[in-house]
């Protein structure tokens, strides 16, 4: 077995926390596995992982040797490609997009990508909560809301307007508000940001400062799709993005509110590890990306706020 192969394995190890479904996966014997493993670390004299009974956990040492890993193999996938007829990039791609954007942009767009690199393979991980890159082993995430990570560098893009939106049965019963102040007897859909745990409050501009608003919220939900659904069905107050419900607005299951009294626009943008070297294939499916993204959602620049949730 040479030493590129036993990093792959390796690192397959890491990203699924099993010799197991490591063995499965790579079609191997799981003692083929966990040989590879301990020949890694018998040359490199150092613990890389610590097995319990339920999981593969990575010490210190072994999260430096998986980055370095998927280093050395992202950079053996491009020198090979370099070498093919064609030229064009290949190798599997690992991406993290919020619900809603997997469900309503890019997803329906992705045959035109295919059209253009048949030779990437893409993993697309779909969820709302934030990813950790380094662990996880993804190459690009979009995220939307405010950025923190230092470990990480990307693209902005800009930053999505948000409306405020009801059914036309919570209107009926609660009616239609004017301004803010009349929304004292007025329930919303409750939104769990995944990075805090915490429901966020409806936000307007009022006066040219951003207010918060907490309403009483007989449903609470962490995700974007079930939050958008909460609003349909009538449970309250929803603000989210303004791509993806026009079809909504178009068949009057939901109606705009409090147009003159607009959230804050939520910033979007392409994140990656700086300490990861930029693929062939990343560089590609980051422009494409930032094309498709740019033909397909309304986006203000340069961003002028912050909306702190994703419901995306």
């Amino acid at each position: 077995m040479d030493r590129l192969q036993t990093l792959a394995i390796y690192q397959r190890v890491c990203e699924s926390h099993s010799f197991t479904k490591a063995a499965m996966s790579l079609n191997l014997p799981r003692s083929t596995v966990t040989q590879a493993i301990q020949r890694l670390e018998q040359q490199l004299n150092m613990q890389l992982l610590q097995r319990t009974t339920r999981q593969v956990r990575l010490t210190e040492s072994g999260m430096a040797v998986l980055e370095k890993a998927r280093q050395l193999l992202a950079d053996w996938d491009e020198l090979a490609g370099l070498f093919a007829e064609d030229h064009q990039p290949s190798g599997v791609l690992r991406i993290s997009v919020p619900t809603h954007f997997a469900r309503m942009l890019i997803i329906p767009a992705l045959a035109e990508f295919r059209q253009h690199y048949p030779g990437i393979e893409l993993n697309i991980g779909v969820t709302d909560s934030r990813v950790d890159l380094l662990e996880s082993g993804v190459d690009l995430v979009l995220r939307a809301g405010p950025l923190s990570d230092s470990n990480l560098i990307g693209r902005d893009l800009g930053a999505i307007p948000i409306v405020t939106l009801a059914s036309p049965d919570y209107l009926q019963q609660f009616g239609v508000p004017s301004c803010p102040d009349d929304l004292n007897e007025h329930q919303m859909v409750g939104y769990v940001l995944p990075s805090s745990g915490r429901v966020e409050p409806l936000e307007f501009l009022v006066a040219g400062k951003y207010q918060k608003l907490m309403l009483p919220h007989p449903i609470t939900t962490n995700g974007s799709d079930a939050y958008i659904a909460a609003g349909l069905a009538g449970m309250g107050l929803v603000q989210v993005p303004v791509y993806g419900i026009a079809q909504y607005l178009q068949q009057g299951l939901l109606q705009q509110v409090l147009a003159d009294y607009p959230p804050s626009a939520m910033p979007i943008a392409m994140l990656y590890p700086k300490n990861r070297n930029t693929s062939q294939r990343l560089r590609v499916f980051i422009d494409w990306l930032s094309r498709t993204l740019q033909e397909k959602v309304p986006l203000q620049h340069p961003a002028r706020g912050a909306h702190p949730s994703a419901k995306t």
